[in-house]
């Protein structure tokens, strides 16, 4: 894949971001409809609130290339090394969107779209990238009740956040990406069901090459949630006859947190990229892992045509893990 270069003005940005954050300014909020960033790409944070029909990013015939991460917000140390490998990363690979998988900030979300803790661990990290991040929500997040509502809010004004709704979708490229609200599902709640008939509805009516869908919780993984406490029972009982009926080609988690890729089920890969910043967590079985670490880290997808690839990235900048695949290959099912 190739892409035309960007200028480097990230290190730049990010001095004068630090220097205003040690100063104790804030700069002043104002709402933000529509972000220039990269070239070709289109920000569609504002078209989610209101659009008819799923906003595309960049065209149908064009290639695309994203970030993926979650169970970031601690404002840790390692949080900042794997913002720093992700700023060096799209500096000498061009990316033109990002989304979270959840758990966004440590412990209890955030009490408003204007608390002080947006700068210090999201603008300051992730703005000079210059590029719109597309969020979901995770356990964490709702343990403040302000914190979804707030996130929500911040879209409106941050140029490299969006939160716009709960559950929402997008093209970008040959892909079509769902992003969900995974809480409520886990929950047991009754709302869940009409985010769930919404994700069928969108995913019947999906014309895209590949479809993919993310959120916070996973359906299958070998850290801590997949030994000794268990799959996540509602997520493979409501969510994963979705997946695999509608032919969905991968599902982006978060909440364990390390890196990890799964032999499919149902045609469906999972992949689990928790390994934002919080504390990691030791891996609890191998059972059906096609490769995973207890590692800091982000992923990175790219889609061409029929071929989407998949890279693991470490704090440290090394790719841990890399694999690719063509449109119509017949993964092997292991959970069968």
């Amino acid at each position: 894949m190739t892409y035309p270069e960007r200028p480097r003005r990230a290190l730049l940005l990010l001095a004068a971001i630090l220097a205003a954050c040690e100063n104790g300014y804030e700069p002043p909020l104002s709402p933000s409809q529509e972000v220039q960033g990269p070239a070709g790409v289109t920000d569609v944070c504002a078209a989610l609130e209101s659009s008819a029909a799923p906003p595309s990013v960049k065209p149908p015939g064009q290639e695309v290339r994203f970030f993926a991460f979650g169970d970031f917000g601690s404002g840790s140390s390692h949080q900042m090394r794997v913002a720093a490998a992700m700023r060096q990363y799209a500096a000498d690979h061009p990316v033109d969107f990002g989304i979270t998988l959840g758990d966004n900030f440590y412990p209890s979300g955030l009490a408003s779209p204007t608390d002080r803790r947006w700068i210090r661990r999201w603008e300051i990290p992730y703005g000079p990238l210059g590029i719109r991040f597309y969020a979901t929500l995770g356990n964490h997040d709702y343990r403040n009740s302000a914190s979804p509502a707030g996130e929500m809010e911040r879209s409106r004004y941050s140029r490299s956040w969006c939160l716009s709704r709960r559950f929402y979708t997008y093209t970008a490229g040959p892909a079509q990406l769902f992003a969900l609200d995974t809480v409520p599902i886990e929950n047991g709640e009754a709302s869940a069901e009409r985010q769930l008939g919404w994700l069928r509805q969108a995913l019947q009516q999906s014309r895209a090459t590949w479809k993919i869908v993310y959120g916070h919780h996973p359906v299958y993984t070998v850290g801590e949630h997949g030994g000794r406490a268990g799959y996540l029972p509602r997520l493979r009982e409501k969510l994963l006859p979705i997946l695999k009926e509608q032919r969905v080609d991968v599902y982006l988690a978060g909440h364990e947190h390390d890196l990890e890729i799964l032999k499919p089920d149902g045609g469906v890969v999972f992949v689990i990229s928790g390994g934002g910043g919080k504390d990691l967590r030791p891996l609890e079985s191998n059972r059906c892992q096609a490769w995973a670490a207890s590692a800091y880290g982000f992923t990175v997808l790219e889609a061409a045509g029929e071929e989407l690839s998949l890279k693991f990235v470490g704090a440290d900048g090394r790719r841990l893990y890399e694999v690719s695949w063509r449109k119509g290959w017949p993964p092997p099912d292991c959970l069968r």
